[in-house]
C-alpha cells in the first residue's frame, strides 16, 4: 500500500508542486522569490530520493506482512509520503486560491504577500524537515538490502487488455450437479413454503451458483415474483423488508409508493404479506450471519398454497441447518482438481487462446492451481492476475511469490491469494481498488460515478490521446479482468454499467485501508488521521466532529445522520480544507454552508437528492471543481458563477427522470462559459447565448438541453456539429417538450451518437436520423408525427432500443421483413390513434422485450407476434380489456403468446395505481 501512495505522490510532485512554484515566481517580493526557489530545490531533492525508494518499495510492501523490520520501514515511507502530500496540497491551497481584485487590492498586494509569508515560511520549514526524514529513510533502506531482493517482483507494466472478460451466465464449472439439485428443489410440486440453505466457506461460489439459478430461464418462468437481497453482518430488519419489497417491484418494472423509505415496521410487514399472499414467489437472502434472522422475518412470508421458496446463503453450517426445511441444505465443497484446472484455463487463457494452456506454462500453471485448494474465487483471481502475462518467467515469479506468502503468512489461504493479486496491481490501480471499499457492502457502484471519483482524487492521469475518464475506465476494466471487482450489471449491448466488491474481497480492502489510514468507516475506530471517511450507517457518530478531521481528502455520505447536517448547515470554517471529494447525495440537509467555497482543492461535489435550494456565491471560488451534481435537489436557479468554473468537466443540472416528475426547471446562468474541457452538460436550459456558447464545448460526450426555442435551432445545430465526440444527445423543445422542433441542419457525418432522445413536435423526422450508423438507443417523445416513423428508422444497423411515446398519431404500424434486425427492446406508450400493429416474417429477429402502455385503441394482439422466436417479455400497462382477454387461458389468441416466458398485464386503477395479472 505504501507503494501506491508513493507512486501517486511522485506524479503529484512532478505536476502540481513544480508547476505551482514555477507559475508563482513572477509576482512576488525578493524575500518570497528566494523562499520559492528554495522550496523548488528541496522538492527536487525529495523527488530524487522518492524515485530511488520506489525501486524497492513494492517488495518491501509484500514483506511487511510478516517481517517486522520491513513493516517499520514501510510505515515510515507511508507516513512521510502522507506528510509530503499534505504540504503539496496546502501549498496549492495557499498559492492557488483566487485573490481579490480591484484597485485597493492591487495597491495593497505587497502587504498581502508579506502577510502570507508566515504560512509560506512554515511550509518551507516543514519541507526541509521532511527532506531530512526522506534522506534518513533512504539511508536505512541500504541497511536492509533484502527489502529489494527477498521476493519475486510483481507486474512489470500496467497495460490492460480490454478484451471482454465477462463469463457466460450458463458457465458454472464444477457445480453442474449442485445447480440441477437446487433447480429441482425449487421447482418440485410442493405447494407449501420451503426454505433452502446453501452453505460453504467464503469464496466457495455460493452466491455465484444461486444467482445463476435465480437468473435461469426455467426459474424465471416458474416464479412470477422474485427478489435477490444481500443481508450482511449489520443488517436492519426494516431495511431488509424494504429491499425485498423494492426488488419485487423492480423485477417487474412496477411503480413504488413515493414514501416507501419512510414507512414504519408494521406497514412494511403488512404490505409485504398482502402483496405476496396469493403469489408464487422466490426470495433469495444472501450472506446471512445472524442465527435469529429467520425468526424475525418469517411471519411476513405467506406459507399456504401456491409455490413459495426462500433461499439463504451462509458460511455458518449451523445457521444453514436451522433455517432450512428438512433435507434442504446444499453444502458447497471445493472443486475437484480437474474442474479447478478447467475453470483456471477458461479464465487465464480466454479469448484467442481458447482456454488452452500452452505447453511451456503447463507445469507452473498446474502448481498454481493446486495452491488454490479448489476455491473458485481464488482460482478466478489468480487466473485474472495471469491473464495478461505470457512469459514463463513471470508465471514462475508468481508461483514463487505465492509459495512464499503461503509459507510466511498466517492469513487464510483465500486472503493470501487476494493479497498476492493486490500486490501485483500497478500502483495507480491499488488506490482505485481500495477506494471502492468506501462504498457500503453489496453496493452497486455505477461505472461513471467511480470513474469521476478516481479522477477527482487524481489516482489516474491523462496519457497519450486518452482523457482522464478513459484512462480511469481502462483501470476499472483492469480490476474486473483481475476479478478484484465483479460486474453486477451491463447495458443492452454488454458494456459494464455497475460493479460490486465480493464480500471477501471487500473485507481485505477495508483491512488494508484502515491499517494505512487510506479510508475509514465512521464508527470503525479512531478516524482523526483518516484520508478518506465513509458514512455508511446511522451508528457510530464521531464525537469530535467531522470538521476536526484535517487530513480528509474524501468525504462520502451514504446515510443521513445528524453529524452531517450539523456540519454543513452551520457557518463556521470547515477543518478539512484540503478536501477533494464531497459526496452528500441523499443527505438530510436543506442548505449548505458558505465555508464549502473555501475548499479550493475540491474537485467533486454532489448535492444530488438533497433539499438544498440555493448554491452560495462563495462556491464560485471552487476553481478546481470538475464535477457538480445538483440533480434531484431543491436548487431552482443556476448561479452565474457556474459558467466561470474553468475546470468543470461534468455538470448535472437535471436528470432524465426529472422530466417525468415535472420538477421546476433550473434557469441557466449568464456570463461566458470558461470551461473548454466539459465532458457532460446535462439539463441546461436553452437560450440564445447558451446555444451559441456550447459550440465551444467540443469535448462534450453527453449533452442534454431543455426548452429549446424554434428560433435557436439553426445555431444549436451549428454548435452540435462541432461536438465530434458526442455520444448521447437529448433535445427537448420549449413548453416541456410540447413545442415545435425541426433540427434539419445536423450533419450525421459529424456525429458518433449512440443514444438520442428527441422531445418535441415534428412535422416529419429529420432526414439525417436514418444515417446514424452507430445509434443504439432512440427515444421519440411528444413528436405527434403523421408520417410513419418506421420508414426513417428501419435500416439503422445497430439500433437496439426504440421508444415511441406520444410520437405517432397514425393508425397502423408495420414492421416489414428484415427490418430492425438488431432491435432488442420495443416500447409503445400513449399512441392514442394506433389500432393495428403488424410484424412480417423476418422482422425484428433479435427482439426480446415488448412493452405497450396506454394505447387505448390497440385492442388486438400485434399480428405476427408468434413469429418472434426470441421474445422473452411482453408487458402491457393500462391496455384495453379486449386485448388482455384475448390472451387469457381461454382467449382466442392464447396460443400466439405461448412461447413467451413472461407475459404480464397491469390494468390502471381509478386512483392512478396499477393492478397486476400474470398471463404466462
Amino acid at each position: 500500500m505504501a507503494e501506491a501512495v508513493l507512486g501517486s505522490l511522485v506524479l503529484k510532485i512532478a505536476s502540481s508542486f513544480m508547476a505551482g512554484v514555477g507559475s508563482s515566481l513572477y509576482a512576488h517580493t525578493e524575500e518570497e522569490l528566494s523562499l520559492l526557489v528554495s522550496l523548488r530545490s528541496d522538492m527536487e531533492d525529495i523527488l530524487k530520493e522518492l524515485e530511488m525508494i520506489q525501486i524497492v518499495i513494492r517488495n518491501a510492501d509484500k514483506l511487511s506482512e510478516s517481517d517486522g523490520v520491513a513493516a517499520a520501514w514501510v510505515k515510515e515511507v507511508r507516513e512521510a509520503a502522507y506528510e509530503i502530500e499534505d504540504i503539496i496540497d496546502e501549498f496549492t491551497y495557499f498559492v492557488g486560491r483566487p485573490k481579490k481584485t480591484g484597485l485597493r487590492n492591487s495597491l495593497g498586494k505587497p502587504w498581502r504577500l508579506l502577510k502570507n509569508l508566515p504560512t509560506r515560511h512554515d511550509i518551507a520549514r516543514r519541507l526541509k524537515n521532511i527532506r531530512g526524514k526522506i534522506i534518513g529513510i533512504s539511508e536505512r533502506r541500504t541497511r536492509y538490502k533484502e527489502l529489494g531482493e527477498g521476493m519475486p517482483g510483481g507486474s512489470k507494466n500496467g497495460h490492460v487488455d480490454l478484451a471482454p472478460f465477462f463469463k457466460n451466465d450458463a458457465d458454472i464449472v464444477g457445480m453442474e450437479d449442485q445447480k440441477e439439485k437446487l433447480i429441482s428443489w425449487l421447482t418440485d410440486e410442493n405447494t407449501q413454503r420451503m426454505e433452502i440453505s446453501v452453505s460453504g466457506m467464503g469464496g466457495a461460489g455460493k452466491t455465484t451458483l444461486v444467482f445463476k439459478v435465480y437468473k435461469s430461464e426455467k426459474i424465471e418462468k416458474d416464479f412470477q415474483w422474485r427478489a435477490f437481497v444481500t443481508v450482511s453482518k449489520t443488517y436492519d430488519r426494516d431495511d431488509i423488508l424494504r429491499k425485498i419489497y423494492k426488488e419485487l417491484h423492480f423485477e417487474k418494472s412496477l411503480k413504488l409508493p413515493l414514501n416507501i423509505d419512510e414507512l414504519d415496521t408494521r406497514w412494511l410487514a403488512e404490505t409485504l404479506y398482502k402483496f405476496l399472499e396469493n403469489k408464487r414467489y422466490l426470495i433469495f437472502l444472501d450472506d446471512v450471519w445472524d442465527e435469529d434472522l429467520w425468526s424475525k422475518i418469517k411471519d411476513v412470508f405467506p406459507g399456504n398454497s401456491s409455490k413459495r421458496r426462500i433461499i439463504f446463503t451462509t458460511r455458518n453450517n449451523q445457521i444453514a441447518s436451522s433455517f432450512a426445511s428438512s433435507n434442504r441444505v446444499l453444502n458447497i465443497q471445493p472443486l475437484e482438481y480437474n474442474k479447478a484446472w478447467e475453470l483456471f484455463c477458461k479464465t487465464a487463457f480466454q479469448g484467442d487462446r481458447g482456454g488452452i494452456c500452452p505447453q511451456e506454462l503447463s507445469k507452473t500453471a498446474k502448481a498454481i492451481v493446486r495452491k488454490c485448494d479448489g476455491l473458485p474465487l481464488a482460482i478466478l483471481t489468480l487466473g485474472g492476475l495471469l491473464y495478461s502475462k505470457h512469459d514463463e518467467i513471470e508465471w514462475s515469479n508468481t508461483l514463487n511469490t505465492l509459495r512464499w506468502m503461503l509459507t510466511n503468512k498466517k492469513l487464510e489461504k483465500i486472503s493470501n491469494i487476494l493479497m498476492l493479486s493486490f500486490y501485483d496491481l500497478p500502483d495507480y490501480m491499488k488506490n482505485c481498488f481500495l477506494y471502492c471499499s468506501a462504498f457500503p457492502e453489496d453496493f452497486h457502484i455505477k461505472r461513471k460515478r467511480i470513474i469521476r471519483l478516481w479522477a477527482a482524487e487524481e489516482f489516474v492521469e491523462q496519457k497519450g490521446g486518452m482523457t482522464v475518464e478513459e484512462v480511469a475506465e481502462e483501470c476499472l476494466m483492469g480490476l474486473v479482468q483481475r476479478n478484484m471487482l465483479q460486474v453486477s450489471d451491463t447495458n443492452g449491448w454488454g458494456r459494464l454499467q455497475t460493479i460490486r466488491m465480493h464480500d471477501v474481497v471487500r473485507d481485505l480492502a477495508i483491512s488494508i485501508s484502515e491499517k494505512q489510514n487510506f479510508c475509514m468507516m465512521l464508527g470503525s475506530g479512531q478516524t482523526d488521521r483518516a484520508r478518506r471517511l465513509s458514512i455508511t450507517g446511522v451508528r457510530g457518530n464521531n464525537e469530535m466532529g467531522l470538521d476536526k478531521m484535517c487530513y480528509l481528502r474524501s468525504l462520502l455520505v451514504f446515510a443521513s445522520i445528524d453529524l452531517v447536517s450539523h456540519t454543513f448547515n452551520r457557518k463556521e470554517t470547515l477543518g478539512f480544507r484540503l478536501l477533494r471529494v464531497l459526496n452528500l447525495e441523499g443527505a438530510s440537509i436543506d442548505n449548505i454552508t458558505d465555508a464549502v467555497g473555501d475548499l479550493f482543492n475540491l474537485r467533486f461535489l454532489s448535492l444530488r437528492k438533497t433539499k438544498v435550494k440555493m448554491l452560495p456565491k462563495s462556491f464560485g471560488k471552487l476553481q478546481n471543481l470538475q464535477t457538480l451534481d445538483i440533480s434531484f435537489s431543491g436548487v431552482e436557479e443556476l448561479p452565474s458563477w457556474v459558467s466561470e468554473l474553468r475546470n468543470l468537466r461534468h455538470l448535472f443540472i437535471v436528470h432524465a427522470e426529472e422530466f417525468y416528475l415535472r420538477v421546476p426547471m433550473k434557469t441557466s446562468p449568464g456570463g461566458i462559459w470558461t470551461s473548454k474541457d466539459m465532458q457532460v452538460l446535462s439539463g441546461i436550459i436553452s437560450n440564445s447565448e447558451v446555444v451559441r456558447q456550447v459550440g465551444e464545448m467540443t469535448q462534450l460526450r453527453t449533452f442534454v438541453i431543455l426548452e429549446v426555442e424554434e428560433s435557436d435551432e439553426i445555431e444549436l445545430c451549428a454548435s452540435i456539429k462541432r461536438m465530434t465526440f458526442l455520444n448521447r444527445l437529448v433535445v427537448q423543445a420549449v413548453d416541456r417538450g410540447r413545442g415545435q422542433l425541426k433540427l434539419e441542419n445536423l450533419d450525421p457525418q459529424s456525429l458518433r451518437l449512440q443514444k438520442l432522445s428527441l422531445r418535441g413536435r415534428f412535422q416529419r423526422l429529420p432526414q439525417w436520423l436514418s444515417s446514424l450508423a452507430n445509434l443504439k438507443m432512440l427515444w421519440l417523445h411528444s413528436c405527434r408525427l403523421l408520417e410513419n416513423p418506421l420508414t426513417y428508422l428501419k435500416s439503422l444497423p445497430k439500433l437496439e432500443t426504440l421508444e415511441l411515446l406520444e410520437a405517432y398519431d397514425g393508425e397502423e404500424l408495420c414492421f416489414q421483413a428484415n427490418d430492425f434486425f438488431s432491435l432488442k427492446e420495443l416500447y409503445f406508450c400513449q399512441l392514442d390513434q394506433l389500432h393495428q400493429v403488424t410484424i412480417e416474417e423476418g422482422a425484428m429477429r433479435s427482439l426480446k422485450k415488448i412493452c405497450l402502455t396506454l394505447c387505448g385503441k390497440l385492442k388486438t394482439l400485434p399480428q405476427g407476434i408468434e413469429r418472434l422466436n426470441t421474445l422473452k417479455v411482453f408487458y402491457m400497462y393500462g391496455m384495453p380489456e379486449e386485448l388482455v382477454e384475448s390472451i387469457r387461458v381461454k382467449g382466442v389468441d392464447r396460443q400466439k403468446i405461448s412461447h413467451i416466458p413472461t407475459v404480464h398485464s397491469a390494468p390502471q386503477k381509478e386512483d392512478g395505481g396499477w393492478g397486476s395479472e400474470w398471463l404466462s
